[in-house]
């Protein structure tokens, strides 16, 4: 796993700082690090990025000092890197000028990442490094990011052994669409995986879905307001009590009933309690934007469900969802288009995780 840090990103970029993370059998073997003089002044920007200075580099040693340890260490490896292009391309021009042909196939860990996790929405190393809990103490400094990298590709294959067999040989058959030689990862993977571990979902046509959890025996709710945000776990607020009451005043008389109340006073608590303790009928709540059906999907129905059994369901419009025999027969078509490929490995990964 390579990292570098450079004067710039473009075709006159100079290295300034190389980080490699010598990955055998999901073990960090080696590490090596080094300064790189690039005789020129460093842009402020660039500074401020990495916590480099001319003065620091001015000490460091020419690329043509260690060119020859760097392609020795990394030779007979598979490169990786966090967008490998950038890291590949500089680095094997540089040891080309030193008599040095890199010819290492090349892995990237941003479309691997996209791939199997693809409900994020950023994938810079250091959103990834948040999202999976991985130490990032020195963005921007070659060696840490590194060893980030490093980790992340470690998460990366994890993720990929836990998937299914059938549906990792089903992924194999579209990742030629990857860039690079990312799908060597994918053949790895699949090599370790032992046969026969597909219980934890449901196999349709070699579509894989998340099994839906059963849902325990529903739990009376309380009559009491307070007690029931008590059960989740919530504070009291008294304008959000005085809202309940209100309620459940409404729930008594059969007319329609309009209420208005401030944002952030907790309506949604304080409508739903109520109707859920006092009325035996399901129950829609519509409201005006995904945005908010979504919120309340994750935040105050999930938490419903969990500590009431009470059955919880997002419904949208039918554009909303996919149609998976439309997907299946897109499966069945060979497609050049690159993208498209990615987008069909990413809602396999999707549809094993989600549920909804």
């Amino acid at each position: 796993i390579v990292d570098l840090e450079a004067t710039g990103t473009g075709s006159t970029a100079k290295i300034i700082q190389v980080g490699i993370v010598i990955l055998e059998n999901g073990e960090i073997k080696q590490t090596y690090q080094t300064d790189i003089n690039p005789h020129e002044a460093l842009e402020e920007h660039i500074k401020q990025l990495t916590g480099l200075s001319d003065q620091r580099l001015s000490q460091a040693p020419d690329f043509s000092q260690v060119a020859r340890e760097i392609y020795e260490l990394i030779e007979d490896a598979v490169f990786v890197a966090h967008n490998v292009k950038f890291d590949a391309n500089l680095l094997a021009e540089s040891l080309f000028w030193e008599g040095f042909d890199l010819l290492s196939p090349r892995v990237d860990t941003v479309e691997l990442a996209q791939v199997v996790f693809p409900t994020y929405e950023k994938y810079g190393l250091s959103s990834l490094c948040e999202l999976l809990e991985i130490p990032l103490e020195q963005a921007h400094t070659a060696i840490s990011d590194a060893m980030a990298t490093a980790l992340l590709f470690l998460k990366i294959q994890e993720k990929i052994q836990s998937l299914p067999k059938p549906l990792l040989e089903r992924l194999l058959v579209l990742s030629d669409s990857l860039i690079y030689e990312s799908r060597l990862v994918l053949e790895d993977c699949f090599e370790k995986i032992a046969d026969g571990r597909a219980c934890d979902w449901l196999d349709c046509h070699g579509i894989y879905l998340k099994k839906q959890a059963k849902v325990g025996k529903e739990r009376y709710l309380s009559n009491d307001f307070a007690k029931n945000i008590s059960l989740l776990g919530l504070e009291e607020r008294p304008e959000q009590q005085k809202f309940a009451s209100l309620i459940e005043e409404a729930i008594k008389n059969p007319l329609p009933n309009f209420l208005q109340a401030q944002a952030g006073l907790g309506k949604t608590y304080g409508y739903l309690l109520p109707l859920l303790a006092h009325c035996q009928e399901k129950i829609v709540v519509s409201v005006p934007t995904k945005i908010l059906q979504d919120q309340i999907a994750i935040g105050e129905g999930r938490a419903i469900e969990e500590v009431f059994q009470v059955a919880f369901h997002s419904l949208k419009s039918p554009k909303s969802y996919i149609k998976l025999d439309t997907f299946y027969q897109s499966l069945e078509r060979l497609d050049d288009n690159r993208l498209l490929n990615r987008c069909k490995m990413q809602l396999l990964v999707w549809l094993t995780e989600t549920k909804t």
